[in-house]
């Protein structure tokens, strides 16, 4: 956990890190790939954006939101010996440390984010019960779909000295990346005030991946949305 004692980040000379494999508990389930684009205004999703719960999201609307919070742009030479990506949210680094885990409340399963297939790979069934009760004493809600994050800290570690707070950084874009996405596509989000790390090991990840927050997402409840979100256009993901 980043303190204020700690070091500066510094970037390290040479590394010889590689990415870790995130290994699922079954096949994959391809996503749809029709993604949502509302044509509409960035300064105005500023403006309507809330933290707000709501119920568990449709399929499609999943898609959407994973697709434009986590597309990879393009991936290329990096500076610490692996390759430096482009995406939605900044990272120290090109790095992009963290994945997705997608724990609906109300259902029962719950998948990893394969974001370079697009695609949901199915995990240990233990991590919904956990989060089903952390959003319930922290939100008071029982349905919507929580994403929480994982980050991988040996790979950061192993390009920065006094990598903490990068960590944390990263996260908390990818967290806000997620909220301003989920508002243009007329759905309701909410930051959930904890690091999740218990969530992740009953998922059965490796010891090496850690939480790092959360957020709640989910259709309104209740009214027609945003005006100017009524009328989404639709394109497909490449």
């Amino acid at each position: 956990m980043a303190s204020l004692t700690d070091g500066e980040p510094v970037p390290r000379a040479v590394t010889t890190v590689c990415r870790q494999t995130i290994v699922g508990r079954g096949p994959l389930i391809m996503l749809p790939r029709a993604i949502e684009r509302p044509p509409i205004d960035f300064f105005d999703v500023l403006d309507a954006r809330r933290s707000t719960t709501g119920a568990t999201l449709p399929t499609k609307q999943l898609s959407s939101l994973l697709w434009h919070s986590m597309r990879l742009r393009y991936r290329r030479a990096g500076r610490f010996g692996i390759g430096r990506e482009s995406r939605s949210a900044p990272s120290a680094g090109g790095l992009h440390p963290v994945r997705l885990l997608v724990l609906p409340v109300d259902h029962a399963d719950g998948r990893i984010y394969d974001d370079h297939r697009h695609a949901l790979v199915p995990i240990d069934a233990a991590a919904l019960a956990l989060n089903r009760a952390s959003v319930g004493e922290i939100l008071g809600v029982a349905r919507g779909t929580t994403i929480q994050l994982v980050a991988d800290p040996a790979l950061v570690g192993a390009c920065y000295e006094n990598p903490e707070s990068l960590i944390w950084r990263d996260a908390g874009a990818l967290i806000a990346t997620v909220c301003l996405v989920a508002t243009a596509l007329g759905q309701t989000a909410t930051p959930v005030g904890r690091v999740g790390s218990a969530i992740v090991n009953a998922a059965g990840l490796s010891e090496v991946f850690i939480g790092t927050g959360a957020v709640h997402i989910g259709t309104p409840l209740t009214g027609p949305g945003i005006d100017y979100l009524k009328d989404a256009g639709a394109g497909e993901c490449a």
